[in-house]
This record gives C-alpha cells, sequence and structure tokens, in this order.
C-alpha cells in the first residue's frame, strides 16, 4: 500500500494517542497527587505532549482541533486535572475523561461560550462532543489491542523501549497498515512490532470518518510486568 506525505516531505499526522507513562507517574496520577509543573505559554500540541509524558496521562487529540490553540503558562504544584484545566484556559477546548488516565480534548459546548448563541451553534457543538466521545472510546479500545498483541509476542521487552508507529485501520476494525516514525534502536524489534500490528484485528471498528493515519508513541510503562500479566496468561494458553 503506497501513503504519501504532506508537501515537502513532512508528514501529516491527523490523531495523536499519546501513551506516554513515565517510570513512577502512573500511581501518582491515578491517586490525585500533586505534581510539579513548569510549563510555559506555548502551543498546545507542545504542552499536552509535556503533560502526558509527566503525568502517565493517554490523550487522544485531533490536529485540526488543537492547530493555532495556544496553552496558558502552568507553574506550581497540581494534580493532573489541575494542571490541564489551567492549561486549557482560554483554548476553548475541555478534557473529556474517559478513565482515570485517559482523556480527550472536545471543543466548550457552545451554550457555555455564548450563553446567547442559537439553537443551531448548540446542536453542533453537542455532534462535536459526541463524535470525541467515540473517538476516545475507540482510543481505548486501540490502546489495550495494541497492549495485548504486543505483551504477547515480546513479553521481556514490551513497555521497556520508545517507539513512534502511524496505523490505517479499515473501516471493519483491521489494520491494513503500519509505518514507523521513531525507531527503538534495534531494527528487528521495530520490524517485529509493525509485523504484528500489520496483523491486528480490532475488537470494534472505528468511528465513521475518523481522521487517519493514528500516530501511536510507545514510551517505557511504569510496571510492564504487571500491564501484560493476563496477556501473558492468554498467549500461554
Amino acid at each position: 500500500m503506497t501513503r504519501t506525505s504532506a508537501p515537502g516531505g513532512a508528514l501529516t499526522l491527523s490523531w495523536c494517542l499519546v501513551m506516554a507513562l513515565m517510570m513512577g507517574a502512573r500511581l501518582a496520577a491515578a491517586e490525585g497527587a500533586a505534581m510539579r509543573f513548569d510549563l510555559p505559554a506555548q502551543p498546545l500540541e507542545i504542552s499536552l505532549s509535556v503533560f502526558g509524558r509527566i503525568t502517565g496521562h493517554s490523550v487522544l487529540v485531533a490536529s485540526s482541533l488543537t492547530a493555532g490553540r495556544e496553552a496558558a503558562a502552568v507553574h506550581g504544584d497540581f494534580t493532573p486535572r489541575e494542571a490541564l484545566q489551567r492549561m486549557l484556559a482560554g483554548t476553548g477546548l475541555a478534557a473529556r475523561y474517559t478513565g482515570s488516565d485517559a482523556l480527550t480534548l472536545v471543543p466548550v459546548p457552545a451554550a457555555e461560550a455564548e450563553p446567547s448563541g442559537g439553537g443551531n451553534a448548540a446542536k453542533a457543538g453537542g455532534a462535536a462532543s459526541e463524535t470525541a466521545r467515540a473517538e476516545a472510546r475507540f482510543a481505548a479500545v486501540l490502546q489495550a489491542s495494541i497492549t495485548r498483541v504486543l505483551c504477547i509476542v515480546q513479553p521481556d521487552a514490551f513497555g521497556r523501549y520508545r517507539l513512534g508507529i502511524q496505523l490505517w485501520i479499515d473501516p471493519v476494525g483491521d489494520v491494513s497498515d503500519a509505518r514507523l516514525l521513531q525507531g527503538s534502536g534495534l531494527a528487528p524489534r521495530d520490524a517485529a512490532v509493525l509485523a504484528s500490528l500489520r496483523a491486528m484485528a480490532l475488537d470494534v471498528p472505528p468511528p465513521p470518518g475518523m481522521a487517519q493515519p493514528v500516530t501511536i508513541l510507545l514510551t517505557p510503562r511504569a510496571d510492564p510486568a504487571r500491564d501484560c500479566r493476563r496477556y501473558r496468561a492468554a498467549g500461554a494458553g
């Protein structure tokens, strides 16, 4: 299958599912503990990426939604949700959590942004929010599926390296193509990951009209052995 890049050779990343789990961060974030943030006012995409690395939260956000938006500065000790709320101030976006450490961003409902607005604007905002929720639910399925597959095929390596990939998923939920964006440093391991993901079939199809490809960033997990325990048992069976 042939894929093209954007003019000038720059790849267009339509969606970014950031699964950046630093050692110990996941537990602290899940408990709602205050963490140190030192984020300047900067493009929202950058702040979200750093937020994911610091907190261990998984973030699914459309580049078309964040393009041109500026994140507010966040300096001090806050829980992840407090920091995210401060970061999003003035962006017109709000966080919608799909789990304790997984979220997406949606436009602030028109009724909240413009109380005197018409009904059509409110309907449009509601439709956008429902689309974002559907895509966030699919992101959770995708994350679990990738974890399951890689835990089975790489029981001693999963969650211990950094890797960037792009996936194309067909309307029935099968991965139709996978491309390496950032290697882990070991070519045989990268090839094994790509082969495994190209053969992956998801339990649910992607939401209709979801922008693709999906970009995945995998970084070391806090406790990969725990993450893989149930999947190893299934693979051994």
